[in-house]
C-alpha cells in the first residue's frame, strides 16, 4: 500500500434501512422478554487472531478450524488454506497495511466489546421478537480489501446460521484507505457504527414475506419499508443517517417535502409499475433521484416505503413487528396505512 489514501476493490451489496415501536403494553413487552431466555452470541473475531499469529502455519491452523469462512467469505475449500495463510502472512508484514489494521482496533472503530454488546443486544431483541429464530454465528475477517491473493472478498456475507464480516469495509471515511469505487453516500453506511445496523437490514430477508414474483414498484417499496421497520427496532438508537446513508439535510428535506415525493409517484403512475429499469431510478444505488429534483436523495422509494410503514404501525399499534413483517400483500399494507404523502402530525 501507498502511504496516502489508496482506494482498493469493493463489492458492493444493496442495503437497505428505519422505524418501528412494538405492540402490546409495557407489562406485556416485559412480560414476553422476561420469558425469552438470554442468548448466547457466538462472536469469533478472526481478525485479531489472524493477526496476533507468528506464522503462517499458526495462520493456517485458524483457518483450518473455520471451513465455514473459507467456503463462505474466500469462496475456497480447506484445501487452499496453506496459500491463503501464506498470503495473509505476506499481508501483515507490510508496514501500512498493519498500520491499518492497528487502526481498526482503536476504540472509534472496532476495538475492545462495542461491536460485540452491539451484536448481542440486537439479536437478543431479535429473539425477543421472534422467538422461533435462529441466531446465526459470527465472524470477523480483516483483510485489506482483499488483498490476499485470488481470493474473493466482500464487506458482508449474511445467512441465517453465519455472518461474516469484513471489517476493513466499514473503517468509514476516517479510515486511512478506502474501498474503491465507493461513494461518498455509499461510504456513510460503511461507517463502524452503522455496521450493525447494516447487518441487520440484510438478516431482515429472513422474515420479510414479499411477493417477489412480478413485483410492482410498491411491493418493493413496502419490503424495503420492513426492513427498515425491522432494523429499527433491533437498534433504537442507530442514526437515522446511518441507514439510509443520507445526510441531516437530506433527511430534513425529504420529510419536508415528502408531499411533493408522493405526488410525483402519483402523477407519474410509477406505483404499479413493473418495469425494472423505470424502478431502478427510485429504488436502485445512486447518489440522487434526479427524476424529482436535483437535491432529491437517491434510492427515494426506500424511504417512502418506509413513511408507508411507519404510518401502517402507527393506525396498527396492537399488531407485533413479526406479524407485520410476516405481511406479504403491499397493496393490503398500503390501503391500510393511509398514508397520502401526509407527515405524521
Amino acid at each position: 500500500m501507498k502511504n496516502n489514501r489508496r482506494y482498493v476493490a469493493f463489492f458492493w451489496v444493496i442495503l437497505i434501512p428505519f422505524f418501528f415501536g412494538s405492540c402490546g403494553s409495557t407489562d406485556d413487552k416485559k412480560e414476553i422478554k422476561a420469558k425469552t431466555p438470554v442468548i448466547h452470541l457466538d462472536i469469533q473475531r478472526l481478525d485479531r487472531a489472524i493477526a496476533n499469529c507468528q506464522n503462517e502455519k499458526q495462520i493456517d491452523s485458524t483457518l483450518q478450524k473455520h471451513p465455514e469462512v473459507l467456503h463462505a467469505y474466500f469462496s475456497v475449500g480447506t484445501n487452499r488454506s496453506t496459500e491463503l495463510a501464506k498470503n495473509f502472512f505476506a499481508l501483515f508484514q507490510n508496514p501500512a497495511l498493519w498500520k491499518f489494521y492497528e487502526q481498526s482496533q482503536q476504540h472509534a472503530f472496532f476495538g475492545g466489546q462495542a461491536l460485540e454488546n452491539e451484536l448481542q443486544a440486537a439479536f437478543q431483541e431479535i429473539k425477543n421478537e421472534f422467538p422461533q429464530a435462529k441466531i446465526p454465528k459470527i465472524r470477523t475477517v480483516f483483510t485489506g480489501f482483499g488483498a490476499v491473493g485470488n481470493f474473493k472478498t466482500q464487506h458482508l456475507v449474511v445467512s441465517d446460521s453465519l455472518i461474516i464480516i469484513g471489517l476493513d469495509y466499514f473503517m468509514g471515511k476516517k479510515g486511512m484507505y478506502l474501498p474503491q469505487n465507493v461513494y461518498d453516500y455509499q461510504l456513510r453506511r460503511l461507517e463502524p457504527r452503522a455496521l450493525v445496523g447494516q447487518i441487520l437490514l440484510l438478516y431482515a430477508g429472513y422474515f420479510n414475506k414479499h411477493e417477489a414474483e412480478n413485483a410492482t414498484m410498491l411491493s418493493d417499496m413496502i419490503w424495503y419499508g420492513k426492513s427498515y421497520a425491522f432494523a429499527k427496532k433491533m437498534v433504537p438508537t442507530l442514526a437515522d443517517s446511518l441507514l439510509f446513508g443520507y445526510t441531516q439535510t437530506e433527511l430534513a428535506e425529504s420529510d419536508m417535502f415528502q408531499q411533493e415525493i408522493w405526488e410525483h409517484f402519483i402523477d407519474q403512475s410509477l406505483l404499479y409499475k413493473q418495469d425494472e429499469f423505470i424502478k431502478a431510478k427510485y429504488l436502485g444505488e445512486r447518489p440522487k433521484t434526479i427524476e424529482i429534483g436535483p437535491a432529491c436523495p437517491g434510492s427515494i422509494g426506500r424511504w417512502l416505503g418506509w413513511k408507508i410503514i411507519d404510518a401502517y404501525q402507527i393506525n396498527h399499534p396492537k399488531e407485533s413487528l413479526a406479524e407485520v413483517m410476516a405481511k406479504p400483500d403491499a397493496n393490503q399494507l398500503f390501503q391500510a396505512s393511509g398514508y397520502r404523502g401526509k407527515a405524521k402530525e
